[in-house]
């Protein structure tokens, strides 16, 4: 038994050293010339993400959308918020982490925030000035959620309106363009605007 150990070690050794080479001898018989590997590198043009434009949206703060404390009548809208409804605005905040069923919509907030939908359904756990974020998006291209503060830009819409999931919106943004609040760098541009 110790001789057939001590005859095959030896024999799984070189076989493997052997094995190593000439997997290494094939990936460098592959690879290009350093020449050309430092050509490849100098034709690389690495376009720069684009930056967003928000010359032309009013900024809009989510505590300017209702008139605080409510009244008699309930939630109002502010002065500004009736002054800028159908016109341009840009929003800063978060999006809401939640399940949805319209891929064309997402609910926007000034602080982080996740709403089980399954577990509370239309329970109000959200807060008062949600947005609902309306986007014109070909299949596959609306923004994923993210933990950082974004920028929405768009147009303000104003009103009740039920939307596919049962829940009544009451602000709306149809958006433009939603951007890194940071970077200031465009993560999704409306459908129509980008062909």
């Amino acid at each position: 038994m110790l001789k057939s150990i001590t005859f095959i070690l030896p024999l799984a050794i070189f076989g493997f050293v052997g094995l190593s080479a000439w997997m290494h001898h094939d990936a460098k018989a592959l690879a290009p010339p350093k020449s050309e590997q430092a050509e490849g590198k100098q034709d690389v043009v690495v376009e720069p993400d684009p930056q967003v434009d928000l010359e032309g949206y009013a900024p809009l703060k989510f505590e300017e959308i209702y008139v605080t404390p409510a009244g008699p009548k309930g939630l109002e809208f502010t002065a500004r918020a009736n002054e800028l409804k159908g016109k341009r605005v840009r929003m800063d905040g978060f999006m809401v982490k939640h399940y949805n069923d319209d891929p064309q919509l997402f609910m926007f907030t000034a602080l982080p925030t996740t709403h089980n939908s399954v577990e509370y359904g239309l329970v109000d756990s959200l807060p008062v000035n949600l947005v609902h974020v309306v986007m014109q998006v070909r299949p596959g291209d609306a923004p994923v959620w993210t933990p950082r503060r974004i920028t929405v830009a768009g147009t303000l819409d104003l009103g009740s309106r039920q939307e596919m999931d049962g829940r009544v919106s009451h602000v709306r943004i149809l958006c433009d363009q939603v951007a890194d609040s940071k970077a200031r760098t465009v993560t999704f541009r409306d459908a129509s605007q980008s062909s």
